[in-house]
């Protein structure tokens, strides 16, 4: 059997779908004080939209969640943000697991 490729979306409902994922991203950061679970969920349905439309998240909306919970992160309220030699390191107080981001010269 032939290995079917799926098409990807017209390029107007990508650009829709980037600006809806970065308005749910405002939300969930102006929602993280009062209600940090509705923030969780903005994150939930940025993820959904960005498989759904088989858009790639930019690299600093990757950093403000989770990898393994899919939590929405605050540094210095629930994860912590360390500087190692060539990497940054995110660690997640909620699930207990690091996310290393390198950085430095290519």
């Amino acid at each position: 059997m032939p290995i079917r490729k799926h098409k990807s979306k017209p390029e107007k409902q990508r650009k829709i779908a980037l600006e809806h994922i970065e308005h749910l991203f405002k939300e969930a950061e102006k929602m993280f004080k009062t209600n940090s679970k509705l923030s969780d969920r903005y994150v939930h349905l940025a993820r959904r939209i960005a498989m759904k439309y088989k858009v790639k998240l930019r690299s600093p909306l990757k950093k403000r969640f989770c990898k393994h919970c899919y939590k929405y992160l605050v540094p210095g309220s629930n994860c912590r943000v360390r500087l190692n030699d060539k990497s940054v390191t995110y660690f997640c107080e909620q699930c207990k697991k690091f996310m290393r981001f390198g950085y430095g010269k290519k």
